[in-house]
């Protein structure tokens, strides 16, 4: 009995049957984290690409883009650009154009591209702002099937970009919109001693700081 117990024959089949699947699950691991990664990384920088592009072009700035090109040129027809008010019964055709664009920016990397894309946009007309906002999801298959440990058929990328329309005009428009606002709610509920009374103390911590002088 006792030299059975001391026998150690076997004891690395043993240990080697324990740790394959463990070591297995490490090496898929790491696998798909050097495949995916770079693939989320580079569907970050399209859809963020793709944003700031939309959104510049809706901007004061002259600028349209050249969806072919991914470039960024001067319109000096100023009859051809839209005015902010009618470019906002053109924010229908801004989803199609975001994933040409996204797709022309993704197909340009080294990443994997396997799997289906699929991209959304759309303009949030904020108060004081408009913002340009750019989804993408990417459905990509699992190089080996391991679900019978666990691990999923396909794996789910996502990616979120936004940017703001730059319009000096329309700024000044909202704010005057809600400077009046706020001129009308404070008559209406008679606010003028408490606003004053603001703007005093405010005043006093502005004489205490030295900022007035």
């Amino acid at each position: 009995m006792r030299k059975m117990l001391k026998n150690t024959n076997g004891d690395a089949v043993v240990e080697a049957t324990i740790l394959f699947p463990i070591m297995i699950m490490i090496f898929a691991a790491l696998v798909l984290l050097s495949i995916f990664l770079p693939a989320q990384a580079v569907l970050q920088r399209a859809t963020q690409f793709t944003a700031i592009a939309l959104a510049t072009e809706k901007s004061d700035t002259w600028l349209v883009f050249d969806d072919d090109t991914l470039s960024l040129t001067w319109e000096t027809d100023k009859s051809r650009l839209r005015n902010v008010y009618a470019d906002l019964f053109y924010s229908a055709d801004i989803a199609d154009r975001a994933e040409n664009i996204t797709r022309e920016v993704e197909s340009r990397s080294i990443s994997s591209k396997e799997g289906q894309l699929s991209v959304s946009a759309y303009v949030e007309n904020k108060i004081l702002y408009r913002e340009v906002v750019v989804e993408a999801t990417r459905e990509y298959p699992m190089p080996v099937d391991l679900s019978l440990i666990g691990f999923p058929r396909t794996i789910t990328i996502r990616a979120t970009s936004s940017a703001v329309a730059q319009n000096a005009s329309e700024f000044i428009r909202n704010m005057d919109i809600a400077s009046d606002f706020a001129t009308f709610i404070i008559e209406k509920y008679e606010l003028q001693d408490i606003t004053d009374a603001i703007s005093s103390f405010g005043a006093k911590v502005t004489s205490l700081l030295g900022w007035n002088s």
